[in-house]
């Protein structure tokens, strides 16, 4: 059985897929045995291509990809709960495509690696010029994940939350949250789900440990723009998010919040950033609907 499990997800983008495939080569090369598990989840023909791509970049090593399709339009999220299920690993590692991994990370992962702990959060390196991102994010005063300024430069430590774009769980961990919503990632909410998942954890009292020297390579920059679906979907998920998790404590942060981004969403495009701001109203209402007929119930915890 393999002690570590990588899932990526591709959707397309070769050049991403390459960087990825490349990288693995070189963990596996120094990271040693056993064999690391990689899952790749194809996300339509384009997806598989470039899956097929990434596999290509991992020949002449003992890695043996296992490439699981889905249908074209799947969101990340669920796609990646996908290649969630195929896993073996005691720890499972999750990531983004525009993820790449560097070539020490399997050997820091099972050597150097403080044994109390329920999820990792890597260091994050952005951009071609490597600049370090913190990783770290804690849940701010309006309920969304803010980065935390000045974070540890060398030793493990424990945090609020880690980085969506690179997950790392313990096995157990891992059965604990999908007994609770069926995956890693709510499944209804098809992209995002980072807030979702690490106010869990803050629920389930669970340790997310930040380590400053295991880290990734994450190819987008924070310049990128959400699209204008991508936005009415993130102030969806968020709204759910708190339906699911907040207390009576916890409604003047939420209104805060809706407040913020009903100034962003009219800042951003006027009448139409209006009509996207009450339109996520409904998408929140039918997400909560199809959370709560697959479970039958919304809230996560107890008010």
């Amino acid at each position: 059985m393999p002690d570590v499990s990588i899932v990526t997800v591709t959707f397309g983008d070769v050049d991403a897929a390459t960087r990825v495939g490349t990288g693995l080569e070189a963990v596996q090369r120094t990271g040693g045995d056993p064999p690391l598990e990689v899952v790749v989840v194809a996300v339509g023909p384009a997806g598989r291509a470039a899956a097929d791509t990434l596999v290509e970049h991992t020949f002449g090593t003992s890695l043996r990809p296992e490439i699981v399709e889905v249908e074209a339009g799947t969101g990340y999220g669920r796609a990646a709960n996908v290649g969630i299920a195929k896993t073996a690993g005691d720890v499972v590692v999750v990531a983004k495509p525009e993820v790449s991994f560097h070539q020490r990370f399997l050997r820091r992962l099972r050597i150097e690696i403080p044994e109390k702990w329920d999820f990792l959060a890597p260091a994050v390196r952005e951009g071609e010029a490597g600049k370090v991102a913190t990783g770290v994010s804690k849940r701010g005063r309006t309920h969304r994940l803010v980065p935390v300024d000045n974070p540890p430069a060398r030793n493990p430590e424990q945090v609020s939350a880690g980085n969506g774009n690179c997950v790392i769980v313990r096995r157990h961990v891992l059965e604990r949250r999908v007994a609770a919503v069926g995956g890693l990632f709510e499944d209804a909410y098809e992209t995002g789900g980072d807030l979702d998942l690490f106010w869990w954890a803050e629920h389930q009292r669970l340790v997310v440990r930040y380590v400053p020297n295991l880290y990734v390579g994450y190819a987008v920059g924070e310049d990128v723009v959400q699209t204008a679906p991508e936005r009415r979907r993130t102030m969806a998920n968020y709204r759910v998010t708190v339906w699911k998790h907040a207390s009576p404590r916890d409604v003047t942060g939420w209104v805060m919040g809706e407040a913020a981004f009903l100034s962003e969403e009219v800042a951003a495009g006027g009448l139409s950033g209006l009509v996207r701001y009450f339109g996520s109203w409904k998408d929140s209402v039918d997400t909560g609907r199809a959370i709560k007929r697959r479970r039958g119930k919304l809230r996560a915890v107890d008010p």
